[in-house]
């Protein structure tokens, strides 16, 4: 799941120009955003049903975990930023630090979206895997809300243009 969330953003990333060094540590937080999941029971991370409040408590904890984990090598410090960030919500109804627009990092808000679309597309213990096309839809009614409406607009594009390279994970939107 990292690396296929790590495509999307070093994707999108390029798509929206950003500078070498900011591509660079948006791909290496994409890569370890869920490395805090180390910490949550098999059980909760492999259940096939609803987690419940004490597992969800538990599992909000991994982008904490993941900062702590990564942040404790200097270098890789904007890296473990990124990762703590990675669950806010556009609409701050997110977590750990409930921040909202423009306060959530640039590159959280990218991986926010590839994670996403990355976990819809996919096969998961609690669910079939949908389209591409569905994903997009999806990310679009949560755009403004969950997710940032301009880089769902630019993801969406780059996705249906058919610019990014497409795996056998993610269909092409037009198959």
């Amino acid at each position: 799941h990292s690396e296929g969330v790590a495509r999307l953003c070093a994707e999108l990333g390029r798509g929206i120009e950003l500078a070498a060094e900011d591509q660079d540590v948006l791909t290496r937080a994409a890569e370890l955003h869920d490395v805090g999941k180390i910490a949550i029971p098999h059980e909760i991370l492999e259940k096939a049903g609803p987690l419940d409040d004490g597992e969800w408590e538990l599992m909000r904890r991994h982008t904490l975990i993941g900062d702590r984990m990564v942040g404790a090598i200097p270098a890789l410090r904007p890296v473990a930023a990124l990762i703590r960030s990675s669950h806010e919500r556009w609409d701050g109804g997110g977590y750990p630090d409930g921040l909202a627009g423009e306060e959530i990092p640039l590159g959280s808000r990218i991986i926010a979206i590839c994670d996403a679309f990355d976990a819809m597309t996919s096969d998961r213990p609690y669910r079939e895997p949908v389209t591409a096309g569905e994903a997009l839809a999806e990310l679009r009614r949560c755009a403004g809300g969950q997710f940032d409406a301009e880089l769902v607009a630019r993801f969406c594009a780059l996705v249906e243009s058919g610019q990014r390279p497409v795996g056998a994970e993610h269909p092409a939107i037009h198959e």
